[in-house]
């Protein structure tokens, strides 16, 4: 066995002390076995170090661990302790090892028996699972001055812990780095494992076969073969080998269905069958089989690819909502994968549709997030608009609309604008008209709003840009008809009302309910013959009839034209609204 350089130099040191060990007088005659002491002990580990037989190892082992130390600093118990732990080790008895080498390195820590001694408390760290301890010690076993033979197997361990915790492909400057084997060494099992999956994920196709063929040869029952089939078979699936892929993985299914590596298998043959790279998938179980098989006792399907591939199938089964509620639950990571981003723009799309078709409005509403809308396709996201505008769910509009690109709002805010009702939701429409340079329509609406909330000024300025109507001349009516404000007179709202009668560009039937209205004002304003003028002789509007023949009676008697107005009243008997009114008038002028 050979030591370290300084380590050599430690056990010399030790020998040349012990033959320089002056003189004692001789012990006193004893019944039990002689006392070692402590060189004799440090011979004892030397000799110890050599042995090879089981049998003699733990002889020597028990003699080790029987000597008292006169101090626990003499020199020759930093040997022991290293001896121990090497016994120990060969032995199989890891966890003792473990135990010696410890004190050896609280006592010793820079004793240069430790660079060994480190492997060897790494590969315990290994065993108990403790992956980041091993790696820190097998970094500083591997910065030693131990023979380079030994530091073969650090490496291999090296690399299966970083295996174990998922960070593979850290470790392949070390597989490209790795000492040669001579003679009749032979890679460990764990190594040759790490190795295998290291070359896979790297793609190096020749170089992954003859580290598989090796691990067939050398460990053709080991149980960890089912990771080296499943490293390899989904190497030969990336570099676009399916059928060779389907293969190794199908065996591997078959050969060991009970491990975790099977249901890897399982997922990369789905992912195989829902991506394209095997369109002929004869003497193949389906995608969802397959998965139906990783879900078999309660476990649930892997994040990431296990996950992509879930998602292919439901929406190859065109199951969009449950596409979405998958697509939920990724992590931002994966939602982010360029495919799942297109996975998920078709569900949405096709499931916004099968909800614009049976108006579901509320459905939609609760599936509308940030970013959401924008991606619709611009029909869509127009019916969505007009959906929720008809059903008053107009709150969410002007959220929606900011998603849009500038050039295509104008289009969607009228789409919107037409279904919806402003005085049902005055605020809403305001926040979803621009801030400024509004179209005829959006001035209309804008009007309408303002008037619902009778905001005076805004609802005149609003106005003049709006779209001439029945809607438009209703706006003026509510803007004429609110309360006089303190200090105004009858006078000053005739005026105000003559004004817009005269700026009115509605005509004829449309513009009727304004002329009645400053025909009111004139008659209050005690102008009978201007109000006569206004009133039209049979209104258009049926509701409006009753009203005017009242008026028109009022203002003719005014004027003094009784006999006027007692045809008017009786040939206006049967319309209806202000029928009272009427009826008293005529009985009072004896019209019937």
């Amino acid at each position: 066995m050979r030591l370290p350089p300084a380590a050599v130099l430690l056990v010399a040191a030790l020998s040349l002390a012990a033959q320089h060990e002056a003189p004692k007088a001789a012990p006193p005659a004893s019944k039990g076995p002689k006392r070692m002491t402590d060189a004799e002990i440090g011979e004892l580990a030397k000799e110890a170090l050599r042995a090879e037989d089981p049998a003699a190892i733990r002889g020597l082992l028990a003699r080790l661990k029987d000597h008292t130390f006169k101090s626990s600093k003499v020199p020759e118990r930093e040997l022991v302790l290293y001896a121990q732990g090497m016994l120990e080790a060969r032995l199989g008895n890891l966890s003792g090892a473990a135990v010696a080498l410890r004190k050896l390195e609280r006592q010793w820590p820079n004793s240069p028996f430790m660079g060994e001694a480190q492997t060897l408390l790494a590969e315990e760290a290994v065993d108990q699972r403790r992956f980041k301890e091993a790696e820190g010690r097998l970094h500083r076993a591997l910065a030693s001055d131990i023979p380079s033979e030994r530091k073969r197997k650090a490496q291999e361990l090296l690399l299966w812990t970083l295996a174990e915790q998922g960070r593979p492909r850290e470790g392949l400057a070390i597989v490209q780095s790795l000492r040669p084997l001579e003679g009749q060494e032979k890679p460990t099992e764990k190594g040759l494992v790490a190795i295998t999956e290291i070359l896979a994920l790297s793609g190096e196709r020749s170089q992954t076969e003859g580290s598989r063929n090796s691990f067939r040869n050398l460990y053709p029952k080991s149980p960890l073969a089912p990771r080296v089939e499943l490293a390899y078979g989904q190497m030969l699936g990336r570099a676009g080998d399916a059928k060779a892929a389907a293969a190794v993985l199908q065996k591997l299914i078959k050969d060991h269905g009970a491990t975790s590596q099977a249901d890897d298998a399982r997922l990369a043959l789905a992912n195989l069958l829902t991506d394209g790279s095997l369109p002929e998938a004869k003497d193949l179980p389906s995608a969802e089989a397959l998965l139906a098989e990783v879900r078999k006792g309660g476990r649930k399907v892997p994040r990431g690819l296990g996950q992509i591939v879930e998602l292919r199938v439901l929406t190859g089964k065109q199951q969009w909502e449950e596409a979405l509620d998958l697509v939920d639950r990724l992590d931002s990571a994966t939602q982010d994968e360029p495919e799942v981003k297109t996975l998920w723009k078709g569900a949405w799309g096709a499931w916004v549709a099968q909800r614009l078709e049976k108006g579901y409005a509320g459905e939609l509403l609760a599936r509308l997030k940030p970013g959401t809308y924008a991606a619709l396709e611009p029909k869509a996201r127009t019916g969505v608009a007009e959906l929720l505008a008809s059903a008053g769910l107009v709150e969410t509009l002007p959220a929606l609309l900011a998603e849009v690109p500038a050039k295509g709002r104008p289009a969607l805010r009228k789409a919107v604008l037409v279904k919806l009702q402003p005085e049902g939701h005055p605020a809403a429409v305001i926040k979803l008209l621009p801030p400024r340079g509004d179209s005829p329509d959006e001035a209309l609406a804008r009007a309408r709003a303002e008037a619902a909330q009778e905001h005076w000024p805004q609802l005149r300025a609003a106005l003049g840009g709006a779209r001439s109507g029945g809607e438009r001349v209703k706006a003026v009516l509510r803007l004429l008809e609110r309360p006089l404000a303190s200090g105004e007179t009858g006078a000053q709202r005739l005026k105000e009302a003559e004004g817009w009668l005269a700026r009115a560009p509605e005509k004829g039937d449309t513009r009727e309910p304004l002329a009645i209205l400053v025909a009111d004002l004139r008659f209050r304003n005690g102008d009978p013959k201007g109000a006569l003028a206004l009133y039209p002789p049979k209104p258009a509007a049926a509701d409006q009839r009753g009203w005017v023949a009242l008026m028109r009676a009022e203002s003719m008697l005014k004027l003094g034209q009784r006999e006027e107005a007692k045809a008017l009243v009786r040939g206006a008997r049967d319309e209806q609204g202000f029928k009272g009114q009427r009826d008293a008038l005529a009985r009072s002028l004896g019209a019937y």
